[in-house]
């Protein structure tokens, strides 16, 4: 073994029992005591639950706009589809 490779090898010493014994310790002491577990409670003041209660309306107006446009876009798609297959078909020259 050259002097080079000695050089960067890191040595294999062991520890001394008392490094290892804090070590030991240090870890054991981390995992003895879990973190008390806690649940969480939102404060919800009146005038926020008001506020989301007002706007109800709106939510329930854009609900059925979508789901009204999405209704629409299937009865197009249904009508594309059925006049492709009487184009396949030959019953319609376009």
């Amino acid at each position: 073994m050259s002097a080079l490779t000695s050089a960067v090898r890191p040595t294999l010493a062991k520890p001394c029992t008392a490094s290892r014994a804090r070590a030991q310790a240090r870890v054991a002491s981390r995992t003895a005591r879990p973190a008390p577990r806690q649940a969480v409670v939102a404060a919800v003041s009146p005038v926020e639950v008001a506020q989301v209660a007002g706007e109800a309306g709106f939510i329930g107006g854009t609900a059925a706009t979508m789901f009204g446009m999405t209704l629409v876009g299937l009865a197009l798609g249904f009508v594309l589809l059925r006049v492709e297959s009487l184009v396949e078909e030959g019953k319609i020259n376009l």
